[in-house]
């Protein structure tokens, strides 16, 4: 009897710690794992252990810029990148429309980004959701005003994938882009593109339409770019 107690709570410890191990290391969302530590536990006369789905979007909104490594460039790419917000949105959460005072200011940005940073050579902005086509709104007068298409193929959870294409694609190389996108992913998009911790807002305020942040290039190296943090002045 002895040895069998001392049996109990040795399986006892070992499915604790397989528990504790599992929520550490990120596999308690896992019906597999959960599964087999729950087995062990009946097989005790022991409460079932009841999971909590983890759900999987909601950490990729929580990640950190801190978690994204800047992509290698060995042999270069574009010279110039703005990096922006699209620019007032409603109060009316089903509204995917820029706000009067959005539209006020995407028309400004039209003069303004070539003014300021040079006429862009290609425009990005994220693709029209359910919720929101704000960021093709915002380019939209600049791409009339300097005559160019936007492209929004790139959804807004994709972005690690446009940055990559952005250099590894020829078509970027020695290009001042334009990047229009939503708030959330701005600051990871920045680490991505190589901008130091400091240089960008982390996270990007939610009530901020005004902030473009330059990046410059060496088009011909890997070197990181030097970033300016601008507010526009309307």
């Amino acid at each position: 009897m002895k040895t069998l107690r001392a049996y109990r709570h040795s399986l006892i410890k070992i499915c604790l710690l397989a528990g504790f191990a599992a929520v550490a290391f990120g596999l308690g969302a896992g019906t597999e794992a959960a599964d087999g530590i729950n087995i062990g536990l009946l097989a005790l006369s022991l409460p079932r252990i009841e999971t909590v789905q983890t759900c999987a979007i909601c950490i990729r909104t929580r990640e950190a810029a801190s978690d994204y490594a800047p992509v290698e460039h060995f042999m270069g790419g574009p010279k110039r990148i703005i990096l922006m917000r699209h620019a007032d949105k409603t109060d009316d959460s089903e509204d995917e429309d820029l706000s009067d005072a959005g539209e006020a200011r995407a028309q400004r940005l039209a003069t303004y980004i070539p003014e300021t940073f040079g006429k862009p050579d290609i425009i990005i902005a994220t693709a029209h959701s359910k919720h929101s086509d704000r960021p093709k709104e915002t380019v939209q007068p600049l791409a009339d005003a300097v005559g160019l298409r936007i492209e929004h193929d790139y959804e807004d959870k994709d972005f690690p994938d446009l940055v990559e294409d952005i250099f590894n694609d020829p078509d970027y190389k020695n290009k001042t882009v334009v990047i229009c996108w939503h708030h959330g992913n701005l600051p990871a998009m920045a680490a991505m593109l190589g901008a130091p911790t400091g240089s960008y807002p982390d996270p990007w305020p939610a009530d901020a339409y005004n902030i473009i942040l330059d990046l410059q290039y060496d088009p011909f190296s890997s070197s990181p770019p030097k970033v300016s943090r601008v507010i526009e002045p309307f």
